[in-house]
């Protein structure tokens, strides 16, 4: 296994556990395919995927991408068309950028020589490792840090010495695990927004899979009505605007908003083999990636036209996210992504 495909393996990991077919809860309406500008964020070093992960109100994006003359994984920072390559210094096996708070505080992950993961924060270019005290510290085991608000709390996960990976929330580097009520097979704590609303994935004893929101240790499902096959919670804003991805009947991914209980897909329109959404600031413009014809995954930014293709308004950010319900479950760290041989 490549790094890079170590990296698709632990986003895919939590939702293998879903047969195939296997029906879900269905909850929220729905509006139309959504009117959004798509414009391509590639590094101009990569040999091949550019996942974009995180944006802040500035309109700063981190992803990762594999160097076409090193071959290593490296993250980066988009800033008003510049990109910026971002490697900690630990990171001999890779280095994956997947957040960025209004601070510009970047949080991600890197493997070390022995191919553990181990999360890190950026402040300025000084890189702090952030390693959950329960977390495992076999091959491929270790602790991963996914998101950040603008008060420095870490939404992140690790994976036990078992291998079950569990939720976790770190303030002022002290980290709280959270696991979701019904994850039996496993939790990861996605993102955070600055209210500390906190979304993600879990799987429960039978491996049915759902998104979630934490909302004061109140949790509900997030369950796109199209995700016959699973859904993840991947970002929040601080409206409580969630984007993720969920998988159809068919096995296709699909990029999703959710916003007051309405869902609306979000396809990038050259992803052919499938859209995923990770990030979204106040200004509602969404990060993600798209698999290609050829299955390679392709960065992207999407803006908001104003309008749905049914000529809806699209949901507008402000106010809060209602607070919340039951838990359903399911678990996937990010959805079925593209795997390579």
């Amino acid at each position: 296994m490549s790094i890079m495909n170590s990296r698709i393996a632990l986003k895919s990991a939590l939702m293998m556990g879903a047969a195939a077919g296997m029906m879900m809860a269905a909850g929220g309406a729905r509006a139309q395919s959504s009117g959004y500008t798509y414009t391509e964020i590639s590094d101009p070093f990569e040999v091949y995927d550019t996942p974009a992960e995180g944006i802040n109100n500035a309109g700063q994006i981190v992803g990762y991408y594999q160097n076409k003359s090193s071959g290593h994984v490296e993250g980066f920072l988009v800033n008003n068309g510049t990109y910026t390559n971002l490697s900690d210094p630990l990171g001999v096996f890779g280095t994956f950028s997947l957040g960025v708070n209004n601070g510009g505080q970047i949080v991600g992950w890197y493997f070390d020589s022995s191919t553990v993961r181990h999360g890190f924060i950026d402040t300025n270019g000084t890189y702090t490792t952030i390693d959950d005290p329960l977390a495992g510290t076999a091959m491929f085991q270790g602790t991963v840090a996914n998101g950040i608000n603008g008060a420095g709390q870490i939404a992140g996960s690790y994976q036990d010495s078992s291998g079950v990976w569990h939720g976790f929330v770190d303030t002022n580097g002290t980290l709280t695990t959270n696991n979701a009520p019904l994850g039996a097979k496993g939790t990861q704590v996605e993102g955070i927004n600055d209210a500390g609303q906190i979304v993600g994935s879990y799987a429960d004893s039978s491996g049915v899979g759902h998104g979630f929101i934490d909302t004061s240790g109140t949790y509900k499902a997030i369950n796109d009505p199209l995700g016959a096959k699973g859904t993840s919670a991947n970002g929040i804003n601080d409206a409580g605007q969630i984007v993720g991805a969920y998988t159809d009947t068919s096995g296709q991914s699909h990029g999703f908003l959710e916003s007051n209980d309405t869902y609306m897909s979000l396809n990038d329109p050259l992803g052919v083999n499938g859209t995923w959404a990770q990030g979204i600031n106040n200004a509602g413009d969404i990060v993600g990636y798209y698999a290609d014809s050829s299955g390679n995954n392709h960065g992207f930014l999407a803006t908001p036209n104003g309008t749905t293709t049914d000529g809806a308004p699209l949901p507008v950010t402000g106010g809060t996210l209602p607070g919340a319900a039951v838990l359903l479950g399911w678990l996937g760290r990010r959805i079925a992504q593209r795997r390579k041989a």
